[in-house]
């Protein structure tokens, strides 16, 4: 059976033959840690899957962690209990760690206990999604940030001489203020016997979220502080994230850093025949929507090929397949119109009280990663989303992008920049680009003067990136609103965006200016004429009669300028 899933596993070929070779190879060789990091829906889970296939094949015993384990002690348990079921009785863990769970229990239903002495036991398990761990007080050892430091050492003094009392044992007061210091050298030990007869692979997936409580109990482990490691000892991580170095980089020399990227298309198309997708026009549909991204490849696969006629629908049922609540896969479906996503830009499109869950159920989303605290769909799937909301409810679609214009203005406001210096800030800049992206979204034909007006101006001003932003803006906004003034427009902008990445400023402002003044607009182009939270001075409008200037109407043909 495992040779047959190890021949149907798909791509990460290099991966899997390092890894099996570092398995044969000579102590004096190996490797003994291997991370892999990439961004969500890129495959670790189901790499870090076969690795251990790849570890069981070769008669290691193996175990795989991850943020289903509530606290460390769990995971310790977890590690015990995997190689346990593997004929590697971990004895002396497991009679140390059945004398805390039995310790554990009496203090927490111990009706004379303090209260302070339940919530340090419980604390003391060091949980995962509490904060930074750190040494709270001597004798304590890693205390979840959740506890406040000045009550650590008040709770210590109350607690210890309670747990002297009620169990007469300095062993088990340290066990259960401790646990993991405890219990750590109890599994080394019992890892450096197992290891006498069988190698062994530990794995910790989802590593981005468990790190934080996993990375320094792993340093210290790799430090020799718990006692010494085993040599047949291989350790493997995954998350979103590489090693850092700065914690990591003194063990360069046992350590294999992978980064995973997208399928290739033939990899992509080897997982789709596998998956039963026969159909090419289906299979050229899947690839599209998926990036080559081996999750949202497999997901897609799922569903079959019925729906190959309408790609954008099949498209958004296929990504939300796992959201089985309506109103959360409504809520998926307009978090995708904005371009970049925090909890300020989600309380214009939900409940504000909603906010805050919501931004965290979307970081959970295989098809949304985190940039700098802020959220960000994955292309393909926000385009297939904004496209789907753009065709279901078109004035809805319309009045959503007035409103995120709206808060981007105001946030442009607040930032309270004088005169012609906040062309000069990034940040308002970026303001200023997102609400014309959003404005175009929502009346072009009102607002594109204006934006070229703005792209003028960023032309004179020594930032490239500055032009860039707009020109990405309008193809984002052409794409995402099929309006025909805005496709066009786009289509024309790109011919100034030289080959290796620059853009002509100097022509583009050229161009625009003379286009903007042949209309008879009247305006200046080039002159930074709009304060930083206002209006710009004698703001334009395209009238119906102008429009064909920019290129038809809302949906209709699309010539380019200066045809």
């Amino acid at each position: 059976m495992r040779q047959r899933q190890g021949s149907e596993f798909v791509g990460r070929r290099q991966q899997c033959d390092a890894f099996r070779a570092n398995l044969r190879a000579p102590v004096a060789e190996r490797k003994f840690v291997f991370g892999l990091h990439g961004q969500a829906g890129i495959g670790k889970t189901f790499l870090l899957r076969q690795l251990r296939e790849i570890s069981l094949q070769h008669s290691a015993l193996v175990a795989v962690t991850d943020d289903n384990e509530s606290n460390l002690v769990r995971v310790l348990a977890a590690i015990a209990r995997q190689l346990a079921g593997q004929g590697g009785e971990a004895r002396k863990f497991a009679q140390r760690f059945a004398d805390y769970e039995q310790r554990h229990d009496e203090v927490l239903s111990d009706p004379q206990a303090p209260s302070e002495a339940r919530e340090l036991v419980m604390a003391t398990a060091v949980r995962f999604g509490l904060g930074v761990v750190r040494a709270a007080a001597p004798g304590l050892g890693p205390v979840a940030d959740a506890v406040p430091p000045e009550r650590v050492q008040e709770w210590v003094e109350q607690c210890r001489g309670y747990l002297a009392r009620r169990f007469g044992s300095q062993a088990d007061v340290r066990l259960l203020l401790s646990p993991v210091e405890e219990l750590t050298p109890c599994l080394v030990d019992d890892l450096r016997k197992i290891a006498h007869h069988r190698q062994l692979v530990v794995l910790f997936d989802n590593y981005e979220r468990t790190a934080e409580v996993v990375e320094p109990w792993l340093l210290r482990l790799l430090h020799g502080y718990y006692g010494e490691l085993p040599l047949g000892l291989v350790l493997g991580v995954a998350g979103q994230h590489p090693l850092d170095f700065n914690n990591w980089g003194e063990f360069s020399s046992i350590l294999v850093s992978w980064r995973l990227d997208p399928f290739t298309a033939e990899e992509s198309r080897t997982l789709l025949g596998r998956k039963g997708v026969r159909d090419p026009e289906l299979a050229d549909v899947i690839l599209e929507l998926s990036g080559g991204l081996p999750l949202l490849l497999a997901g897609l696969a799922e569903s079959g090929d019925d729906d190959v006629h309408d790609p954008t629908g099949m498209a958004v049922a296929r990504f939300l397949n796992f959201v089985p609540e309506q109103e959360s896969r409504d809520d998926a479906v307009l978090a995708a119109l904005p371009r970049v996503l925090d909890e300020d830009v989600l309380a214009v499109l939900s409940e504000p009280a909603r906010a805050v869950g919501l931004f965290r159920w979307l970081r959970e989303r295989p098809f949304v990663h985190e940039d700098h605290g802020r959220l960000k769909y994955h292309h393909v799937v926000r385009e297939k989303m904004v496209r789907y909301e753009r065709g279901r409810a078109p004035r809805r679609f319309r009045r959503r992008h007035q409103d995120l214009a709206d808060h981007f203005r105001q946030r442009r406001e607040e930032l309270g920049l004088p005169g012609d210096s906040c062309w000069f800030d990034w940040e308002w800049r970026m303001l200023l680009v997102e609400e014309f992206y959003h404005r175009l979204c929502s009346a072009a034909h009102r607002w594109l003067p204006e934006a070229l007006h703005h792209c003028a101006t960023a032309c004179g001003i020594e930032a490239e990136p500055a032009v860039h932003a707009w020109l990405d803006a309008f193809a984002a906004a052409a794409r995402d609103s099929a309006t025909g003034a805005v496709v066009a427009c786009a289509r024309d902008l790109q011919r100034f965006a030289i080959p290796g990445g620059s853009v002509d400023r100097a022509e583009l402002q050229r161009y625009l200016r003379k286009r903007l003044d042949q209309a008879g607009f009247g305006q200046v182009v080039g002159a930074r004429s709009v304060v930083s939270g206002g209006e710009p001075e004698n703001r334009v409008v395209l009238d119906t009669a102008d429009q064909d200037f920019f290129g038809g109407g809302e949906q209709g043909s699309a010539p380019v300028i200066g045809e």
